[in-house]
């Protein structure tokens, strides 16, 4: 798992942490699925390292993300920016376009640095865009 994948990850662990404290009874799509077993599955989904399976994570991952914030719209403050960015899609339409000009721009600083062959802390490096 890569460093920006890892971190994403870690959000979506502290998500999931998040809304364990909050009373899943108001929190279920259907009977079956909750929010929390969903998140779960999508979680484990990322961790896949085959290619098949982290496409098909991402747009589950797209998919519940614009879903849980479409239908629980006062738990927004829960969800960390950068998983709007991460998995993009339609999670896009809830970002500013200042916000999305930031993000790209530390795309480009990542794909820079992988063209240049040299390390590249995407924490930091967010930290220095978003200041």
């Amino acid at each position: 798992m890569n460093q920006r994948l890892a971190y994403h990850v870690e959000l979506l662990n502290q998500l999931a942490t998040q809304l364990a404290k909050v009373e899943q009874s108001g929190l279920e799509y259907n009977q079956e699925n909750t929010i929390l077993q969903q998140l779960s599955q999508l979680i484990e989904s990322l961790k896949d390292p085959s290619a098949q399976q982290y496409d098909s994570a991402i747009f589950d991952g797209q998919q519940w993300l614009h879903r849980f914030l479409t239908h629980n719209p006062e738990l927004a403050p829960a969800i960390h920016r950068d998983l709007l960015w991460f998995f993009g899609g339609d999670c896009l339409h809830f970002m500013p376009d200042d916000e999305i000009e930031k993000y790209q721009m530390l795309d480009d600083a990542m794909a820079e640095a992988m063209i240049r062959n040299t390390p590249f802390n995407y924490t930091l490096s967010r930290e220095a865009i978003f200041k």
